[in-house]
């Protein structure tokens, strides 16, 4: 009936003027699974790294993304024989399979979510302050579920939106206009300098133009590339380009290459009590430099717990400024 009916009305087949219905009849859809390949291969540029990711063979891999190229009458890959490129059309494809990877995992998130409503996770990352955990700890199990999770910024992120995460202690800064962010803790750095350096010997604040010459041992871009970034421009403002010796992962691998000479580090006073011998904490005259932790969580999340977690790390956060000031004050 249905047949009949169109053609009746459309005898030459699907009209172009109507592009998003002639789509629905030509592609009906594509699998979950087809798209996980394409933003795998997206991601590795390389064919067999992809399918070692997916846990498939590569010569299926490659002949089910060619397939749907085919079947949707577009190349998504420029292949040679030494690299793979994403093609313009490859590109719009991927953020778009992206955002249907995230709106899948979130239903199922969602839907279990109901059957456990006290329960509540929080990502964090393994750099925030350890005392915004401590005080969520301090808060009676019985009033809710509370799981950590640790994961540095930029996974959080993508946990979050796909709903793994109900929130996150994240490293600001970060561009998510999905996500409401609001700020919990700024903490001024510190320089972490070895004790035989001749800047240890006085008792001042350092100026941060005076560390010019010195190597930095950085935390890894990869990790936090927008607080990286931030701390880049501000030493270029205030006229030398950071000497970067190594980058590290963690804070612990920082302070052992500033205990052996390798070069200094920005810190916290958090910090303080995990200093090895070798160090010295020095402050940094006028805290041109913070480290900034925020929760993050989607815009449409109903949570009768979130409140209850934001209002306590706004406890910690006044508290935490007023030590601040007295700090600045006393030099």
């Amino acid at each position: 009936m249905l047949v009949k009916w169109w053609f009746r009305y459309f005898p030459a087949g699907i009209p172009l003027e109507i592009p998003d219905l002639a789509r629905w009849f030509m592609y009906p859809g594509v699998e979950l699974r087809l798209l996980r390949y394409v933003v795998a291969v997206a991601e590795e540029l390389h064919f067999s790294r992809a399918a070692d990711k997916l846990h498939v063979a590569q010569p299926s891999l490659s002949k089910q993304i060619r397939d749907l190229e085919d079947e949707i009458g577009i190349r998504l890959f420029d292949r040679t024989k030494r690299d793979v490129r994403l093609t313009k059309a490859g590109e719009a494809f991927v953020v778009e399979a992206r955002e249907a990877l995230i709106h899948s995992q979130r239903a199922v998130h969602m839907a279990k979510a109901t059957q456990q409503p006290d329960r509540f996770v929080l990502g964090h990352s393994p750099d925030v302050n350890p005392s915004l955990l401590s005080c969520l700890r301090a808060i009676p199990a019985q009033l809710w579920k509370l799981t950590f999770q640790s994961a540095f910024t930029m996974e959080q992120l993508q946990l979050i939106r796909a709903g793994e995460l109900d929130a996150g202690l994240v490293i600001l800064p970060i561009a998510d206009d999905s996500l409401t962010v609001e700020p919990v803790l700024d903490e001024p750095l510190m320089v972490a300098l070895p004790e035989k350096h001749e800047l240890c010997t006085t008792t001042r604040a350092l100026r941060l133009r005076e560390l010019a010459e010195l190597p930095l041992i950085a935390i890894a871009k990869r990790l936090h590339p927008l607080f990286y970034e931030r701390v880049y421009s501000i030493c270029i403002g205030q006229g030398f380009e950071p000497n970067i010796a190594q980058e590290v992962t963690s804070f612990p691998e920082a302070m052992a290459l500033v205990a052996d000479g390798v070069g200094f580090t920005f810190t916290r006073e958090c910090y303080e009590r995990f200093r090895c011998p070798g160090v010295v904490f020095k402050r940094i005259e006028g805290q041109p430099l913070t480290f900034d932790t925020a929760i993050a969580f989607r815009k449409e999340i109903r949570s009768a717990i979130l409140p209850a977690v934001i209002a306590a790390l706004q406890v910690k956060k006044k508290a935490a400024a007023v030590l601040a000031f007295r700090s600045k004050a006393a030099g």
